[in-house]
């Protein structure tokens, strides 16, 4: 994925400007591409990213996952 020219990191986005990042963001998520895929196709962090799928679409959060981590097991 190309990266998009939204040079506003670090600033505030509101109305029609935060309507597109969470239609984009939306978009790849639903297609597969990871909330850290998208922070960086965007130019912006992972939890605004996180924040938009969250409040700002109608997409269901797939649960974070810990790659290697293995649960203890008690003996």
């Amino acid at each position: 994925m190309e990266h998009l020219p939204y040079p506003n990191n670090g600033r505030y986005v509101l109305g029609a400007e935060r309507e597109r990042y969470a239609e984009i963001a939306a978009e790849r998520y639903a297609a597969g591409a990871s909330i850290q895929a998208i922070a960086d196709e965007l130019g912006r962090s992972r939890s605004f990213v996180n924040g938009l799928l969250h409040r700002d679409t109608d997409v269901e959060v797939r649960p974070h996952s810990v790659p290697g981590r293995r649960r203890a097991t008690r003996n």
